[in-house]
């Protein structure tokens, strides 16, 4: 076993329904209230079943599944469950990747051997290790390439590939070392890193399985689908170069404070913003960097975070610029309920970010002194010293031709 995919699916609607036990086996769409003008970022497979898809519109989605409910897409919480499942892969690999939100692929070539376990009870233990730490249902696959144990984790041929190994269907799946190409043969075409529109045609062209599109010669799939095809056909044969790429470890600062009491006037909100800014810039983390992006958020009465996000154009290290630049978003903010936290992350920090001052102060009288200063030293010399820079010929090929020097003159 050569790399392992972690995976909880449909991540954001299964964080709420272990958050709220209540929400099982009822349509759930994220992304806000239907009022807002937005769109769903998740939604459950019964909200799936009655039309209901991401990017869909919310008002389109409470048209399509009327009884759905509709929670607020809680950036904050996702995150902060997805960094602990990232957390905890590195305390078993050194070498782990964030492919989404509770979708993690991790390298475990030879750790088993070092821990003096069995690859099955390794895997089995950090099964274990993930699910009681999270709360949530993994599926834990292993294989020689990263797309087979990618692809493992999204079929619904798992318990059959497990019953058909004597294995229990809720543990982790092992694709033993020569049987990856047997294995993807049986998985639909839908498992392929492609377009919706590729699938669609390969099913057209009466290929459900990876096994059909491996059995083709490869100038077919190629000339049909082109790059992507030959891909495809690569990777239906068990044959994956992939490689697991660790993320950049990011620095981010994260200040959260409880207002004094409910409120929902936007002065208490600014105030408090400002001082989380402050106390966030003067951590050690802080000195000497710059902040390109500032998201902030404030949680309600209600149960519901609302979110805002703030790009600076240039990185900056002012409090007083951030400020100025989300005050305007928390002041036309429409609390549906009144406010009673907030919270800021910092995050993009970079090197100091500075400007080139000019030379000297532009106008009338500092042009007036720049003029008596020049001539001032073509008096003393005796012949010119500065000149200054006109077209000549601009539309010419030659460089020499284009500009030309000529004496300085007030």
């Amino acid at each position: 076993m050569n790399v392992a995919c972690l995976l909880v699916p449909n991540f954001a609607v299964v964080l709420a329904r272990r958050d709220d036990p209540r929400l099982a086996k009822r349509s759930i769409i994220i992304g806000g209230s239907p009022e807002e003008h937005s769109a769903v970022t998740a939604c459950s497979e019964e909200a799936t079943a009655a039309g209901v898809s991401i990017g869909t519109t919310l008002r389109r989605a409470l048209a399509l599944c009327p009884e759905a409910v509709f929670l607020p897409n809680r950036q904050g919480d996702i995150a902060a469950a997805a960094t602990q499942m990232v957390e905890l892969c590195k305390l078993y690999s050194p070498l782990v990747e964030a492919v989404a939100p509770g979708h993690v692929h991790f390298e475990i070539r030879g750790l088993a051997a070092l821990a003096r376990m069995s690859v099955d009870a390794w895997l089995s233990d950090l099964w274990t290790a993930a699910g009681d730490s999270s709360g949530l249902p993994v599926a834990l696959s292993a294989a020689e390439t990263v797309f087979a144990a990618h692809a493992a984790n999204f079929t619904r041929l798992l318990a059959e590939q497990a019953r058909a190994n004597g294995q229990n269907a809720r543990g982790p799946i092992l694709i033993e070392a020569g049987k990856t190409a047997a294995f993807l043969a049986r998985l639909p075409v839908e498992v392929l890193p492609a377009g919706a529109a590729m699938h669609q045609r390969l099913r057209l062209f009466g290929l459900e399985r990876l096994g059909q599109v491996a059995a083709l010669p490869l100038s077919a799939v190629q000339a049909q689908f082109g790059r992507e095809g030959a891909r495809a056909w690569e990777l239906a044969r068990g044959q994956d170069d992939g490689r697991i790429v660790p993320g950049i470890e990011t620095v981010v600062l994260v200040e959260d404070t409880d207002l004094p009491g409910p409120t929902a006037l936007s002065e208490p909100l600014v105030v408090g913003t400002h001082t989380l800014i402050q106390r966030a810039l003067e951590g050690k983390e802080a000195k000497g960097r710059s902040i390109r992006r500032m998201d902030w958020r404030v949680g309600l009465e209600s149960g519901e975070e609302l979110t805002r996000r703030t790009v600076f154009r240039e990185p900056t290290a002012d409090a007083g610029r951030m400020l100025f630049t989300i005050k305007g978003k928390i002041e036309r903010l429409r609390l549906p309920s009144a406010a009673i936290s907030i919270g800021v992350t910092l995050s993009g920090l970079c090197s100091e970010y500075g400007h080139q001052a000019n030379l000297w102060q532009v106008g009338p009288r500092r042009w007036k002194e720049l003029t008596e200063s020049i001539e001032q030293l073509h008096t003393r010399t005796g012949s010119t010293q500065v000149f200054r820079i006109v077209d000549v010929q601009p539309w010419s090929r030659l460089p020499e031709r284009q500009l030309g020097l000529v004496a300085f003159a007030g």
